[in-house]
């Protein structure tokens, strides 16, 4: 064993090596005369911009941000310098809205071939990002090829990660799994980082850390940032409420945030400090005073001068698996370590463990299943496919590990992903990631996997509905249902959101979210009522649609329900009217492309059904861009996805008639395009109804 961690550090300790030089960016000159076209109007505003910028950008990382809104200040006055976009392509590259560099960076290499030393190397990992592997692995090779013998040397180590990270995106991204993922919106999600979900309180409660500002708070010199708070969300009636900023005892004017909870919700594991350092803390709540306590370093033999980060407790509070950077104990970067508490209160000398699940990489975010059966946790090692990865391992009969299972794409990407739990009963999960097509910055997002596809089985000698219904056209064939022991019957009403009393005849499905198998079937009647028999208590994934509404996906848990109780759950939809606008999230093209990724097929077999239920509704399938780049080739852009999408729901089937493609470019902004996070929402494909 001894010889196996050793072999494990000299391998971490030339990993680190390494990864300066995969770290460093050149600080191109963007000269003078090069950036000016000639046209002096707007010039001296515009080389200011470029000044200010490389001020920052010389400062590093923490400020690229900074550097970044300089340099597109800049570059609306020469688009065409090729230091200009390289700059911006390190600036995206390095910061939250990663997916932008491959532009900025294949401009600049087209521009001038010979921008920079690094070029293929940036390209590469922009590639990669964008799920480009091939063209990723190719620029790696290029970059290789360039380099002398000591520099080969130097990098051979990362550029091994690199492919092996683009051969494992390749598999993942060919097999994606069918999830759907939800920031949970703007309730608790901001335009700052938000991340480390935590429930307590029977799922009630939600705790998690966010950047945002408050206050007279300053950004963080490090990476610019203001520091992390604590902040709490009620979840009432199956809806998160707004998040409040909790004061003391838990909030200082260092960094404070919540990484651990206890399966009784009542006790919170807090880390407090510095972004580069920092110790672990626990605070419980008193019932009787209906507050929590005052955070006390936890005893024993735990802490390290190096830090600790995130941490969990298991189920019966005496097990505490924690990350942390004690270079007495870790194998590479960041491990999960696991400490226990005796009998005088105190944390035991803490273990590793192992190489099983720690990696000589980083790894972070542990978490315990309530059911002490699945640790989860992010790594950049095992089969990453880039940056942090959600790995599953499971608790052998031994009390081993199993090897980690990579959670599949397109739930972990080439960025990363973080901190993800389980509610309470498992049905469905919660972690923090950057999505394309999001705020730009780190959000909270809801996981429920759906399963592998079943194909229906169906019986048309018996059970066909038909009638007058208005939801309802022709004959509906309803699938047989099989093995149900009809032992939950749930009963309730489906209305309009708007008025909340005009009932709605809707067609009702209820899904394993595991599986994807289809569990049960029902229509409410003209009254809007509904009963159906649900085959055992469990959480359900329910999909409704209705004619002239818009469809409504949700999770139903009633996995602790008795199998004798009665249920009642009510249904709102959202009525279409026409000229609605609806923007279709989830909808991902490659990279300047108009050629859809097979992530965006679950978004738009939803459109699909909602179309198959509204078969006199005409829609209008639009494209929408930002305001960088010419609006020759925007307007171009947006025409083909948009295209791209009506043919995709042609070919299933919906008539062409039903249909009509538009590209708008920039012309119809949502938001404004003088930040990352207003770019990014105008950057969408929605659809308009026309007709109904």
């Amino acid at each position: 064993m001894r010889s196996i961690v050793l072999r494990w550090v000299i391998t971490c300790l030339c990993l680190l090596v390494i990864q300066g030089h995969a770290d460093a960016q050149e600080n191109v000159k963007i000269s003078k005369n090069s950036f000016k076209t000639g046209i002096d109007t707007g010039f001296k505003e515009a080389w200011d911009s470029v000044k200010e910028g490389d001020r920052n950008f010389k400062e590093g990382k923490g400020t690229y941000p900074v550097a970044r809104d300089h340099y597109l200040y800049a570059l609306q006055y020469n688009p065409d310098n090729a230091a200009l976009n390289y700059k911006l392509g390190v600036c995206y590259l390095f910061t939250d809205n990663k997916y932008e560099a491959i532009n900025y960076l294949l401009r600049a290499y087209t521009l001038d071939g010979e921008v920079s030393g690094d070029i293929h190397m940036l390209l590469g990992m922009a590639y990669q990002l964008v799920l480009e592997f091939d063209k990723a692995m190719e620029q790696y090779n290029t970059h290789s090829s360039q380099l002398d013998p000591t520099e080969k040397q130097a990098y051979s180590k990362t550029l091994a990660k690199r492919f092996d990270e683009c051969m494992n995106g390749k598999n993942l991204s060919r097999n994606p799994v069918r999830v759907i993922i939800q920031p949970l919106g703007e309730e608790v999600n901001s335009k700052y980082d938000d991340y480390n979900p935590l429930f307590a309180f029977n799922d009630t409660a939600l705790f998690f850390t966010s950047r945002r500002p408050f206050g007279k708070a300053k950004r963080n010199k490090i990476d610019n940032k203001y520091n992390e708070d604590i902040y709490r969300s009620s979840l009432e009636g199956g809806m998160f409420q707004k998040a409040i900023r909790y004061d003391k005892p838990f909030n200082t004017e260092n960094n404070d945030a919540v990484v651990g909870v206890a399966n009784d919700g009542n006790t919170l594991v807090l880390y407090r400090g510095h972004i580069q350092g920092g110790d672990l803390q626990i605070s419980s709540f008193i019932p009787e005073k209906n507050s929590w306590s005052r955070p006390k370093s936890v005893t024993g033999r735990l802490t390290s001068k190096d830090g600790e980060t995130s941490a969990c407790l298991s189920p019966d509070g005496k097990e505490l698996y924690y990350v942390s950077r004690n270079s007495k104990l870790t194998l590479g970067g960041k491990d999960i370590l696991l400490s226990t508490l005796d009998s005088k209160g105190k944390w035991s000398e803490p273990v590793n463990l192992g190489v099983t699940i720690n990696s000589p990489y980083d790894e972070e975010g542990v978490f315990i299943t309530p059911d002490n059966h699945y640790l989860y946790f992010a790594s950049k090692g095992h089969t990453s496919m880039g940056g942090f990865d959600i790995f599953r391992s499971e608790r052998k009969e031994d009390g081993s590990w199993s090897d980690p299972e990579n959670l599949g794409y397109p739930l972990n990407t080439p960025d990363d992903e973080v901190f993800y739990i389980t509610d309470q009963t498992g049905s469905h999960g919660y972690y923090s990631a950057i999505r394309e097509g999001g705020s730009g910055s780190r959000d909270i997002c809801k996981v429920v996997f759906l399963g592998s596809e079943k194909e229906l089985v169906l019986k048309t000698e018996d059970q066909l509905v038909a009638g007058p219904d208005p939801g309802l056209t022709g004959f509906l064939i309803i699938p047989e249902l099989r093995d149900l022991d009809n032992s939950l019957l749930l009963s309730g009403s489906v209305t309009d959101t708007t008025e909340g009393v005009e009932p709605i005849v809707a067609k009702m499905e209820f899904y394993d979210p595991s599986t994807g198998d289809r569990k049960a079937f029902s229509i409410s009647d003209t009254t809007g009522s509904y009963t159906v028999s649900l085959p055992e208590p469990m959480a359900y994934a329910i999909e409704i649609n209705a004619s002239g509404y818009l469809y409504y996906l949700d999770i139903l848990d009633y996995s602790s329900v008795s199998g004798d109780e009665k249920m009642r759950k009510d249904f709102f939809l959202r009525k279409v009217e026409v000229g609605t606008k609806v923007v279709l999230d989830n909808i991902y093209f490659q990279t300047g492309k108009a050629i859809l990724r097979p992530e965006s097929e679950e978004a738009l077999n939803q459109v699909l059904r909602f179309l198959e239920n509204n078969p006199s509704m005409r829609l209008e399938i639009s494209g929408h861009t930002d305001n960088t780049g010419s609006l020759r080739i925007n307007q171009k852009l947006s025409r083909d996805r948009a295209s791209s999408v009506v043919n995709y729901l042609v070919g299933k089937g919906i008539p062409q008639e039903m249909l009509e493609s538009k590209g708008y470019a920039d012309t119809q902004p949502v938001a404004e395009n003088s930040t990352v996070e207003g770019r990014t929402k105008n950057r969408r494909v929605e659809f308009k109804v026309l007709s109904k």
